[in-house]
């Protein structure tokens, strides 16, 4: 990659020390003609990596434009596979990433005053990573918070599913069924405690089994 298109996609202004990287920047610091750069390369560039990389920075600056990008980029997964290896077990976390990128546009869109547009527009890219949770170890825990802090209950059934396609592999998806658990005993007590019961187990069974 460029340099010049490294630093477009992953400069952090000095004064922004709040920023981890430039997805994280507020908007005010965030100049118009730095969007405006980002968009160019995502409609002219070849390279998957640098597309998919545009892509999820304007999706994280609240750009609709880079959220349909981003979906395709999803849609062709192959493509994306490895671009965010976990740090400490290895495994592919590129959804993960995608995950918290999807919940910082709904964010900022919010912030925007695009609250109940941006409900709509999430609920596919979020909807298709709490899917694939189910056979990719990935962590979703964000996607709790997310439904948690917002209410937004359109996501519990397939939070529903999410749990009863990993309750049976816990040496995958580990910390991830209590957290499912977690919610979803919040949500619907009498779902998890069925589930619980039809696989012979109970909450407890869940509980530090992990560490």
């Amino acid at each position: 990659m460029e340099r010049k298109i490294y630093d477009l996609l992953n400069s952090v202004p000095d004064h922004a020390d709040y920023a981890v990287d430039a997805g994280d920047l507020d908007l005010e610091d965030v100049p118009e003609e730095r969007i405006n750069a980002v968009r160019t390369l995502l409609s002219h560039t070849d390279d998957d990596t640098e597309r998919f990389l545009a892509a999820k920075l304007l999706t994280s600056w609240g750009v609709h434009e880079g959220l349909l990008v981003l979906e395709q980029c999803m849609d062709n997964y192959k493509n994306i596979e490895g671009s965010y290896p976990h740090r400490l077990r290895g495994y592919d976390d590129t959804y993960h990433q995608v995950l918290m990128t999807v919940i910082r546009y709904f964010s900022n869109s919010a912030d925007s005053g695009r609250a109940q547009e941006a409900r709509a527009q999430v609920y596919a890219p979020l909807s298709k990573i709490i899917m694939s949770s189910g056979h990719m170890p990935f962590e979703i825990a964000n996607v709790f918070d997310f439904v948690d802090r917002e209410q937004f209950l359109e996501y519990v059934p397939l939070i529903k599913q999410h749990l009863v396609s990993i309750i049976d592999n816990p040496a995958m998806h580990r910390w991830k069924i209590t957290d499912a658990i977690d919610f979803l005993l919040k949500v619907d007590e009498p779902f998890v405690l069925s589930l619980l019961k039809e696989k012979g187990k109970t909450v407890d069974d869940f509980k530090g089994k992990f560490d």
